[in-house]
């Protein structure tokens, strides 16, 4: 998964207070991590959820999920598991009706199922009401876990991702996971119709990279912008079947089309304004807000 040298610490850290658990749990427990409560999601567009399940003991948990209350509940798909005792989730709901939605999850170990935690809470066809996130210096967008490959690709092709903010703020840059290509690449910034609104050239060998650009671009509320890069020889890092459905981890919401996800490419010498969609891929391009 991608991982900033800034974010890189962060979850390095968070990571050891997870991996000796504070005080002991008596029962299973859950959490979703995405959507963000309160965000508007639409009707018939994939929503992609996703979370972490704890078990008091190293032993199998599994999560379950509700739309109804807990009138039923749906199985999610474990994506990894950590020292045997908590498990990383994922599940694609569609929504049919409008109004508001609430989503719990609860864990399930071999002694049953924990409690429901606490709901999240979307609007389905409603706007979205931007949660109290502080990003007066930078806030990355993050997507969700998931093995990462070196994509043997090796034309030259832009990559990126499709993001919209929930209040206005600038783009900084991105933080990028790279693949097996090491050379020089330019971060690019577009608007929905495809306008160019910043670019930087960067050339350091390193896996992991953070780039800034020359300065801050404006972004409004509501709006989509791609943020990429271009590479003359492939080798990019990638996942396919990452966005299933639309990502909201406020400010960011990283959009479902209703067909294909919000990972985009466009191949040709000198890179260009990326639309493509393969399987719902993500190449770990992770924009940087402040607002």
């Amino acid at each position: 998964m991608s991982r900033s040298p800034r974010l890189l610490t962060a979850v390095a850290a968070a990571a050891l207070l997870l991996a000796v658990p504070a005080h002991a749990q008596d029962v299973p427990s859950a959490t979703v991590t995405t959507p963000t409560t309160g965000a508007g999601v639409e009707v018939g567009v994939p929503l992609l959820i996703t979370g972490s399940s704890f078990s008091a003991t190293p032993e199998a948990v599994t999560t379950e999920l509700t739309f109804d209350g807990g009138a039923t509940w749906v199985a999610a798909e474990t994506v990894r598991v950590l020292a045997g005792w908590r498990a990383d989730w994922r599940h694609t709901y569609t929504p049919q009706v409008a109004g508001d939605l609430a989503i719990a999850a609860r864990a399930v170990t071999g002694a049953g199922a924990g409690a429901a935690g606490p709901a999240v809470t979307v609007h389905v066809g409603g706007t979205t009401t931007p949660q109290p996130v502080n990003c007066a210096v930078r806030c990355e967008f993050t997507s969700p876990y998931a093995p990462e490959v070196d994509d043997p690709d090796a034309q030259p092709v832009e990559v990126g991702v499709r993001v919209r903010l929930d209040r206005p703020g600038v783009i900084l840059g991105a933080s990028l996971l790279r693949g097996a290509y090491r050379g020089p690449i330019t971060l690019r910034m577009w608007s929905d119709d495809g306008v160019l609104l910043a670019e930087r050239e960067w050339d350091h060998p390193g896996r992991m990279a953070e780039i800034d650009f020359p300065a801050p671009v404006p972004v409004e509320a509501g709006r989509d912008y791609v943020v990429s890069y271009y590479t003359p020889q492939g080798g990019y890092a990638s996942s396919e079947n990452h966005f299933t459905g639309t990502v909201v981890h406020a400010p960011f919401t990283a959009p479902h089309d209703g067909t294909h996800g919000a990972g985009v490419y466009h191949y040709g010498t000198g890179g260009g304004f990326p639309t493509d969609a393969w399987h719902d891929s993500t190449y770990w391009v992770q924009p940087e807000f402040r607002g």
